[in-house]
Formats: C-alpha cells, structure tokens, sequence
C-alpha cells in the first residue's frame, strides 16, 4: 500500500472557530478525519501538523506525525517538504488535505488504481479564488492555471496528488524557497501534468470550513 501523507498544518482561513478541523467528526459516521485516514491506510499514513499540533497529539498520541513550525507562514507545499524527508526517493505516496470529509467509496477505489501519477480534480461549481484549474484536451492535463475559472470544462485540483517521492523532491528543488508559499498541485510543472493520470469525483469529497459547510453535508448525506 502507498502512504498517504495528510497536509493538516493550517488554521482554517474562514471561520472564527479555534478547532482543528482534522479533529471533526463526520456526522453521519461519527469519524474524525483523523480516524477515517487510519482507516484507509492504517500505519502507513504521515500527518503534518502545525496549527493546535499539541491538542491533535493529546487526543492521538500514537500518530505518525510531521511538525510544521512555520504553518503561519506557510502554505501546503512546505508541509510536503517535510513530510517526504522522512520517505525514500522510490516510495509513491498518496497527497491529500486534511480539510475533507472522504467517504470509504473514494479511498477504496482511488487504492485499486494502479496508475503511478493520479491527480483528484471535480467540476464543482462553487470555486475559491484560489483554485487550481486544470486545461484538459481529449483527456490529457495540458496546463492548469490559479483563480477565477475561465471554463466550466476545466476541472479544479482537489489537492489529491499521487507520484513519487523522488518527483517531488525534484520539482521543489526547482522553487528555491519559493515553494514555501505554493499549493501542492503548484509544483507540479506543466510539462508533466501529461503524466498524470486525471481521477474526477463526484459527491464523495466534501471540503469542510465552517459550520455551513458541516451542516449543509449533515442534511445532504442524512
């Protein structure tokens, strides 16, 4: 099985709750995400923390953990830096946020999939200005671009990457120290996006930052 390194470092960046939302509670299993990723890959799954490290560590203090000191001023990137300095160059690992509820369906077949570089993207409608968009043509990720999405056939990373350890360590290499204020989807360069193997989902990723979005899945999936 690869692991799967979970990027729960940040304060959630909408809401006023001083909550670690890797501790929430999937209402309609009764999970934390925490619990729902030990599920899926048991031991083999790396969480980096930083924001309320210590309150997450209290409850769990058995997990394989990263510290990412710097969380306040930095973004997902950097938290991927550290976690793969603990990895062999070979490993493949499965990248996810620790901002979603992920239903059992997606883990198990996203795991079945044999393909060595995946990216998670949906055609949700409602986008981030922040969002990374993918440009696709007959099925193959030709560029991606961040912001307002200029095509609704574009899809949008989820931030759900699966590639090898050596690839990652080779394109932050590229940044400098740039890469410490970068999403992990943009140190992937675009001539290989090519390579990647585009996995949409539908309903079975929920981004979780704040009540409204924890009460409108509560009534969605009850």
């Amino acid at each position: 099985m690869n692991k799967a390194i979970i990027l729960a470092a940040g304060e959630s960046y909408d809401t006023s709750d001083i909550f670690p939302k890797i501790l929430l509670k999937n209402p309609i299993t009764n999970k934390t995400i925490i619990e729902s990723f030990q599920k899926n890959y048991g031991e083999n799954t790396l969480f980096v923390l930083g924001f309320r490290a210590l309150s997450i560590l209290n409850m769990y203090p058995n997990i394989n953990a990263v510290l990412n000191h710097s969380w306040a001023i930095t973004k997902s990137a950097y938290s991927l830096s550290l976690a793969i300095n603990c990895l062999s160059p070979n490993e493949i690992v499965d990248i996810y946020s620790g901002d979603y509820f992920i239903e059992d369906e997606f883990f198990n077949e996203f795991k079945k999939n044999q393909a060595e570089n995946m990216l998670v993207a949906s055609f949700r409608e409602s986008r981030s200005p922040k969002a990374c968009n993918l440009k696709v043509d007959k099925g193959i990720i030709t560029s991606k671009y961040n912001g307002i999405v200029l095509d609704y056939n574009d899809p949008e990373s989820l931030g759900i990457i699966r590639t090898k350890v050596s690839n990652l360590k080779k394109w932050i290499s590229k940044f400098s120290n740039n890469y410490k204020s970068l999403y992990s989807t943009d140190i992937i360069p675009n001539d290989s996006l090519k390579e990647f193997e585009l996995f949409i989902e539908k309903d079975r990723i929920f981004e979780i930052n704040n009540a409204n979005d924890f009460i409108n899945y509560r009534s969605l999936k009850s």
